[in-house]
């Protein structure tokens, strides 16, 4: 058997490691910039939604970005970020419909949760604002009713629970 010597010039090694290196952090940086945000709502739901019995010209809306969702009745607005795409797992374990669920404030109280195609209808939505808990046993559960109640959703909001469609054309807001 044959062996052959390697000889390494320490000098070359190390700049071509690093150029090695950068590259490879460039085109990892590149991909994950390039792509979209992880938890952004998807384009066939960005967009302003209405109640289904009025016009798309409505002072109450929802206003869907892909980072934000935006109550709206007339001057009153309230956004609210920190999106969540929910995934499967929200719905019981065989569930193969078209239906999708958008969670606000996903790390804090969740004031509201969208739900998309509803009842497996393209095109529809539906909001649902959190109530207040009964009670205040625990810090979480009065961190979570202060929340709630400062935001006092359904009384500004008249959407929950209403069906909702989608306006034609009209832009989300920008976040």
């Amino acid at each position: 058997m044959r062996h052959h010597n390697i000889t390494v010039n320490a000098g070359r090694a190390f700049p071509l490691a690093a150029a090695f290196y950068s590259l490879l952090v460039f085109f990892a940086a590149a991909n994950t910039f390039g792509a979209a945000a992880p938890n952004a709502v998807p384009a066939e739901f960005q967009g302003t939604w209405v109640p289904g019995n009025a016009t798309c010209e409505s002072p109450v809306r929802m206003q869907i970005a892909a980072e934000v969702l935006t109550l709206v009745n007339g001057k009153d607005r309230a956004a609210l970020g920190g999106i969540e795409m929910a995934g499967p797992g929200y719905f019981q374990p065989d569930y193969r419909g078209i239906m999708a669920v958008l969670i606000t404030e996903f790390n804090g109280q969740q004031p509201a949760t969208a739900t998309f195609n509803v009842g497996e209808k393209k095109g529809t939505a539906q909001v649902e604002f959190s109530p207040v808990m009964p009670g205040n046993a625990t810090a979480q559960s009065k961190a979570y009713n202060a929340r709630i109640s400062k935001l006092n959703l359904a009384r500004r909001f008249p959407l929950n629970k209403v069906p909702l469609k989608k306006c034609a054309g009209g832009a989300a807001p920008a976040k």
